[in-house]
């Protein structure tokens, strides 16, 4: 058996594969498009492939992997992000996918990566086994004060492009304190909005969107937040504020609610940063993650965060 990169043929039995367990409603046709257009981003085509593992003509396994840059306890460390693991239904209970995984955080660690990351959707134990541990982040249900007499005098606008920097220059002033956190520069946020606007765009009409807003004083936003809507739910993929309070953050969600006042309001998630919640916010309930963050150093000086309050990582960016 060997591992190669998956193309071609290859990739389309991947897909036809996996389709079934995240086609996230679009057609088999769409999940494809959806695919190939990460790949063909600026930040995709540098750090995002698949990989499988086959015999012969037969896919084994196969998986996502992911490159990022990261901070940890004050140092910079590269990471790998490990997604999407698969092993079609007539190939499992042979060790096929931990065999995969073990030949990549080898020649991961043979290339200096600090650590590996993943999101498992299949609960902790087999991973675990792997030697990788939970950092136990939540998802929080979270209540709007809602401001008597309408909403805050304040503008929201629709964000663009050209706010990308204000908002990597948020995040890095909001992980200083966390002891790891991904370096999310400009390339990186585009990515991440990209792949939510694509997989909304791609999906049947009304299914979800992805909302950008910003608050801007002196021309520059200084507090921003990012939803994907569904139904009516509201899920918080990220947001930011100059303000350490998250005071303009909390104002905002304030006006988005205002838009339809004789509206039920929606139900928001999220995960949050440790110490960050607007005033204008409460913690209506909080619950494990429904994917558990699992990490594993992959060289001998990596300690690796074990609670939630050693990590800045927004919903995002999970992968």
């Amino acid at each position: 058996m060997t591992i190669v990169p998956a193309t071609g043929a290859t990739l389309d039995r991947i897909l036809d594969d996996s389709f079934p367990v995240w086609g996230e409603g679009l057609t088999r046709d769409a999940y494809g498009k959806w695919n190939a257009a990460q790949r063909q981003t600026f930040w995709g085509r540098e750090h995002l492939d698949r990989i499988a593992l086959v015999e012969g003509d037969r896919v084994r396994s196969s998986l996502k992997r992911y490159r990022f840059g990261a901070r940890l306890d004050g140092r910079a460390v590269s990471v790998l992000g490990i997604g999407a693991v698969l092993t079609p239904p007539e190939a499992r209970g042979q060790g096929h996918a931990a065999r995969l995984i073990e030949q990549v955080l080898a020649d991961e660690t043979a290339r200096g990566t600090g650590a590996a990351l993943l999101f498992s959707e299949i609960g902790a134990a087999y991973y675990a086994r792997l030697g990788f541990v939970t950092v136990p982040l939540s998802t929080l249900t979270i209540g709007v004060n809602v401001k008597c007499g309408g909403s805050p005098a304040m503008l929201v606008r629709a964000g663009d492009d050209s706010d990308l920097p204000s908002i990597a220059e948020m995040g890095r002033l909001r992980a200083a304190g966390a002891r790891f956190a991904l370096d999310r520069d400009v390339h990186l946020i585009r990515f991440q909005m990209a792949r939510r606007r694509l997989l909304a765009g791609l999906g049947p009409p009304g299914l979800r969107q992805l909302e950008f807003h910003v608050a801007e004083e002196g021309h520059q936003a200084v507090a921003y937040v990012v939803l994907s809507v569904e139904g009516r739910g509201w899920t918080i993929e990220e947001c930011g504020d100059r303000d350490p309070t998250g005071a303009r953050v909390g104002a905002m969600l304030q006006v988005l609610l205002a838009r339809e006042p004789s509206h039920a309001h929606p139900v928001i998630e999220g995960w949050l940063p440790d110490g960050f919640l607007p005033p204008q916010l409460s913690i209506v309930a909080r619950a494990p993650a429904a994917a558990p963050m699992m990490i594993r150093p992959l060289a001998a000086t990596i300690d690796p965060p074990l609670a939630s309050a050693d990590v800045a990582y927004w919903h995002a960016d999970a992968f």
